[in-house]
């Protein structure tokens, strides 16, 4: 080969390591929306491009986005906890959290973040559902006792996810006069006898 071949070679090597190395890093794919049921399993997928020499972190916060859990970094897992497992594929650049014996508590944002410097992140993230049967609070009204014509106010307080509609029945099971849905719930007694 004549010297002309080789530095135009290797200009063209030096070129493409450069517009290589300039590439910035990127988050390609993260896992969308996950409903999981208490006791279930969920993986969530997070693919990078070009973060090769960057640290990948998986974070989980509250909704609030004001406790931060740091989970994982690189394809290590920082938390002790056997429920948790971290699986990377140098193929696809994919970092897999997985979670398994799901808990309420585990429900959250789950964040990906590449980290670039000390101030500069790019983060996507995938949110967390717990499913959790309906509950009715022991602070719902148990029982009143009123004179004819009297208003009174009855409460139900449930919780559960997705989030329970409440419907008022009467004894024999028809639905009240106002057919509302709501927690709280105001009547007036000379409605509901006649």
């Amino acid at each position: 080969m004549n010297l002309s071949v080789v530095s135009r070679l290797f200009v063209l090597v030096l070129g493409l390591e450069l517009c290589l190395a300039q590439r910035t890093p990127s988050i390609s794919y993260i896992s969308q929306e996950q409903i999981k049921d208490i006791g279930g399993v969920v993986e969530l997928d997070c693919s990078v491009q070009y973060a090769r020499d960057y640290t990948v972190v998986w974070i989980k916060t509250g909704r609030n986005k004001a406790d931060y859990v740091f989970l994982s970094t690189g394809s290590s897992l920082v938390i002790k906890d056997s429920r948790f497992a971290l699986r990377y594929d140098g193929a696809s650049s994919t970092y897999t959290l997985q979670v398994k014996d799901i808990q309420e508590t585990d429900a959250g944002i789950y964040q990906c973040e590449v980290v670039l410097s000390v101030n500069n992140k790019i983060t996507a993230e995938v949110e967390l559902s717990v499913r959790r049967p309906p509950i009715i609070s022991d602070n719902s009204t148990q029982s009143i006792v009123a004179s004819e014509g009297q208003a009174v106010q009855m409460e139900c307080y449930a919780s559960g996810y997705p989030t329970p509609t409440i419907i008022w029945r009467r004894e024999n099971n028809a639905l009240l006069p106002t057919g509302k849905n709501c927690n709280n719930f105001l009547i007036n007694l000379t409605h509901l006898f006649f």
